[in-house]
């Protein structure tokens, strides 16, 4: 295959990318009898069954604001990260056979995934929030700018991270049955379905550490002006997203010849 003379660099870019998210979209969505749909129903059954244990239990997590409005801002951004996660460790190896083509590389396939895991959560959450306010379910709304800064944040710290593991993943195939196991006990320490303000003070210096638990208080907090999250800290987010992004793409630039050669 030879590029077109008049197609510059970019533009052959440009389709190269929405080959690949319209193959990730077909591969993800079009297995299943409901397609796309399965896109909004993931998220939406994940906070109907939590949201459901803890109205059953009686328990309100945050004041002011119901608890399926508070499980959201809490599984929606984890979802995007896990699924960041799994497809990041499998990234060359399910787009093997495409890296003949020399105007495709791993870091194409890492990016299209991500796209589309970012695409599907945003419009995951829009919809969902649309949704529970025509059903009656509604606060007012946070900051507004705070919460696209928490976002395009999350975007490079998830792609930095899903490149790293895509080279982990394909070096050390080993560590593509471990890494998963990470991601579970990330959801019961992240604020998936609590707040910082609601565990004592001591044993804040475990959890701050995570990134996760930054997105999401600061998430909460652009979603839902009754949501005070003071123990979040933006400049360690911002550190962490910067500094994640950074060594992703250092150790993919060190290795993706190695990554093109496997095959």
């Amino acid at each position: 295959m030879r590029p077109s003379p008049t197609r510059t660099i970019w533009q052959i870019q440009r389709d190269v990318i929405y080959a690949l998210l319209v193959r990730e979209m077909k591969t993800r969505f079009g297995k299943w009898r409901l397609g796309y749909a399965w896109a909004l129903l993931e998220p939406a059954l994940h906070i109907m069954m939590l949201a459901a244990i803890f109205n059953f239990l009686k328990r309100d997590f945050y004041p002011g604001i119901p608890t399926t409005l508070f499980m959201l801002g809490g599984i929606a951004p984890f979802l995007f990260f896990s699924h960041c996660f799994y497809k990041g460790i499998a990234a060359v190896a399910s787009n093997r056979g495409l890296f003949n083509y020399r105007q495709l590389r791993p870091f194409d396939a890492v990016l299209s995934r991500v796209l589309l895991e970012f695409s599907i959560y945003i419009l995951c959450m829009i919809t969902l929030l649309i949704l529970l306010a025509w059903f009656g379910i509604r606060v007012e709304f946070g900051d507004f700018l705070l919460l696209v800064e928490v976002n395009i944040l999350f975007f490079f710290f998830c792609f930095g991270l899903s490149l790293a593991l895509c080279v982990a993943g394909e070096r050390y195939p080993e560590l593509s049955k471990i890494l998963p196991l990470i991601v579970r006990p990330l959801y019961f320490v992240s604020g998936v379905f609590f707040s910082l303000e609601q565990i004592p003070v001591e044993y804040h210096p475990y959890l701050i550490w995570n990134p996760l638990v930054h997105v999401i208080e600061l998430t909460r907090e652009g979603l839902y002006a009754n949501y005070d999250g003071k123990f979040s800290n933006f400049n360690y987010y911002i550190f962490t997203s910067i500094g994640t992004l950074t060594l992703g793409l250092l150790i993919y630039r060190a290795h993706w010849r190695d990554l093109i050669r496997s095959q």
